[in-house]
C-alpha cells in the first residue's frame, strides 16, 4: 500500500483545520492511506466501518474518538461503511503544543500516546460527543 504525504492548511487566521464529513457510502470519499505532520483528533458522531492507524486495522462505531499523532500514518474512517458515516476532523499543527506552558504539560502524555493512535474511553467519547 502506498502512503501518500498530505500537506494540510490550516483554515485562514488560525493554527488548526476543521473538517466535517458526511457520506452516505464509503465511494463518496477517497480512503487514501496517509501521513502529515499535523495532529489529529477525529469523533464519529455516526456511522461504524473500519479504521486503518499506523499498522493497527480495527473496527470503529458511532462515538468513537481517536487522537492520531504527527506523521502517524492512518486513512480517513469511513472505510468498508454501509450507513451513512459521518466525522468531525480536528487538524492541528504541532507547534501549537510546542509553547512552554504549565497547561501544555498536562497534554505531554496524550501527545506521546498519539504516536501510535489514541482511541479514547467512552466517557471521554460521550463527553465530546455532547459538545459537537
Amino acid at each position: 500500500m502506498k502512503i501518500e504525504y498530505e500537506i494540510v492548511r490550516s483554515d485562514p487566521g488560525s493554527s488548526f483545520r476543521l473538517l466535517h464529513h458526511k457520506m452516505v457510502k464509503s465511494s463518496d470519499f477517497i480512503w487514501q492511506y496517509h501521513y502529515h505532520p499535523e495532529f489529529e483528533l477525529v469523533y464519529v458522531p455516526r456511522g461504524s466501518g473500519t479504521r486503518h492507524v499506523g499498522n493497527h486495522l480495527s473496527t470503529y462505531h458511532q462515538g468513537d474518538l481517536v487522537l492520531i499523532g504527527s506523521n502517524l500514518p492512518h486513512s480517513g474512517f469511513g472505510l468498508n461503511s454501509t450507513d451513512l458515516h459521518e466525522e468531525v476532523v480536528l487538524q492541528i499543527t504541532p507547534e501549537v503544543f510546542s509553547f512552554d506552558f504549565p497547561e501544555m504539560t498536562a497534554i505531554e502524555p496524550l501527545l506521546e500516546l498519539s504516536k501510535y493512535g489514541l482511541a479514547f474511553s467512552p466517557r471521554i467519547q460521550d463527553q465530546v460527543g455532547k459538545k459537537c
